[in-house]
């Protein structure tokens, strides 16, 4: 019996911070600008404001895993500045390392943000100078 209680216990030690394990810590986002290519970006926030990127689209960019918000600015000449802000949702394998790891390794996956994933691609549409930008159709 005492062995049974051993292996169980050093496999829920081993499955904590699964999240952590299998997703790590940074995510990459794919960010587009629709159409337009070569738009001059930024992305700014996530946890602890850390993020402060600049990139030219289209791109792939790595960021620190968090469920706080990033922000997204792109500009390019003849076009509107274009913005965009998402934010981190919990990923579902959280609910895995619930069950297998309990309160440690959703702990631990809670501090390092892996619990937490942005959508894999962000999409930031610019529009013209000159011309309005699109309402979002009513459902």
């Amino acid at each position: 019996m005492n062995f049974k209680l051993l292996l169980a216990a050093a496999a829920a030690i081993s499955l904590s911070a699964c999240s952590t394990i299998i997703n790590g810590s940074n995510q990459l986002v794919a960010v587009n600008t629709g159409d337009v290519t070569g738009a001059d970006c930024t992305a700014t926030g996530g946890s602890e404001f850390a993020v402060n990127e600049s990139f030219v689209t289209p791109a792939e960019v790595k960021f620190p895993r968090s469920k706080k918000a990033l922000k997204f600015e792109c500009n390019k000449a003849g076009y509107q500045t274009a913005t965009k802000t998402v934010t981190g949702k919990v990923e579902g394998s959280t609910a895995g390392n619930i069950i297998a790891g309990g309160g440690i390794g959703v702990g631990v996956d809670a501090l390092t943000g892996a619990i937490y994933k942005y959508p894999g691609t962000v999409m930031i549409p610019m529009t013209p100078n000159g011309m309005a930008a699109e309402e979002p159709m009513a459902k």
